[in-house]
């Protein structure tokens, strides 16, 4: 049995509004929360029994996979992600364990990451990619053998380059451009190590760090370079993401629905008799006026209605949404928000709002009237 273990409790600052009235876990993607996505990879390549750990909204969380048998979530106030490990490690069962954050969605093969953890009999394994601009990540230092020697979170420009020169002077070939992509493979043993010193709270700040230097065997396994991985903790990230889901950018991963045409996904339910412009996502029992103009770049949530002579594109529309007679572009509409006559552009509404006629907005975001 291959286990996981999904984090899922931070307060995604970064998305908010979005993450007002919902955990950054459950962001809606095109049909599915993000972890649905997440999940739905990782039982593709052979994961079975999953433990989402959760803390803020966390029983946004739990309500969603009542009655699921392959996923328990737990909510435990956590101060960090090694942390969040800690307090579950009594539901943990494998003898090696995939620790995934619960806000990338990536495309590697992850049972290629199990089989190489096994085989280097390591303590730990970090799965890592090249990027271009390494300073806005952990930066790992590997030696011609992949066993990590080095790992710094978010180095600054002089210090990367410092220990570029300090590692060349040690080992005989390198890489400096590997990233940490927030996914591991641990041995139980590493529970047993953060269950004795409890102060190491983050995996990337205090874990593996420690584990390099006592002397244990950490090892990189490095995606290939047509891997897709994005993380979802920016606004930006999430309209990335979304487009490229609809686009089909992310191999492997795809709308809910059914793909009635090239880059047209309806889901169950959905009454559509306006113009589409692919690619678009149109949720469960979405109606569309046959005046209405939808796409591209379009991804509407379930029981949303759009009316009139409504145009709306680039735009993700969130569940139980009401947009008449309205032109939307570059936007993203929260839940239950209800739009009249309105011009929207560039902003973000967030839920329970109620835009009036004849407003023009702008570059704007309206914060949700209603916050869980």
């Amino acid at each position: 049995m291959l286990e996981a273990v999904i984090l899922a409790g931070g307060i995604g600052s970064r998305l908010r509004p979005l993450t007002l009235v919902k955990p950054k876990p459950m962001i809606p993607l095109a049909g599915k929360p993000l972890i649905e996505h997440i999940i739905y990879w990782l039982k593709h390549h052979g994961f079975s029994r999953f433990i989402v750990v959760g803390k803020y909204l966390g029983e946004v969380i739990r309500d969603y996979f009542s009655g699921r048998r392959d996923v328990i979530v737990r909510i435990v106030d956590s101060k960090d992600t090694a942390d969040a490990v800690r307090l579950v490690r009594d539901d943990i069962l494998s003898n090696d364990i995939l620790i995934s954050m619960g806000d990338v969605i990536c495309n590697a093969d992850f049972y290629s990451f199990y089989k190489y953890h096994v085989e280097n009999d390591g303590i730990a394994t970090i799965a890592l990619k090249e990027v271009d601009n390494p300073l806005q990540y952990g930066v790992v230092f590997i030696d011609e053998h992949q066993r990590i020697r080095h790992f710094v979170e978010k180095p600054a420009s002089m210090e990367l380059y410092v220990l570029s020169i300090a590692f060349l002077k040690s080992y005989r070939s390198f890489r400096s451009n590997l990233v940490n992509t927030g996914f591991y493979m641990i041995n139980k043993y590493v529970l047993e190590i953060i269950s004795k010193y409890p102060s190491l709270m983050d995996w990337g700040k205090h874990v593996f760090p420690y584990l390099v230097e006592q002397g244990y065997k950490v090892y990189g396994w490095i995606m290939d370079n047509n891997v897709y991985w994005e993380d979802l903790g920016r606004i930006n990230n999430y309209v990335k993401a979304l487009r490229d889901l609809l686009s089909g950018k992310i191999p492997g991963f795809k709308p809910a629905g059914r793909e009635v045409r090239d880059k047209v996904y309806i889901d169950e339910g959905a009454d559509v008799r306006g113009k589409i412009i692919p690619p678009v996502y149109i949720g469960r029992n979405v109606f569309i006026d046959e005046k209405s103009i939808i796409g591209p770049y379009v991804s509407i949530e379930e029981n949303s209605i759009i009316s009139g002579e409504s145009n709306i594109s680039y735009t993700i529309v969130w569940e139980n949404t009401k947009i008449e007679h309205s032109k939307v572009y570059n936007s993203i509409i929260m839940n239950s928000v209800h739009i009249v006559d309105s011009k929207i552009s560039s902003s973000i509404i967030g839920s329970y709002n109620f835009v009036r006629k004849n407003v023009l907005v702008e570059k704007e975001i309206f914060e949700p009237k209603v916050q869980v």
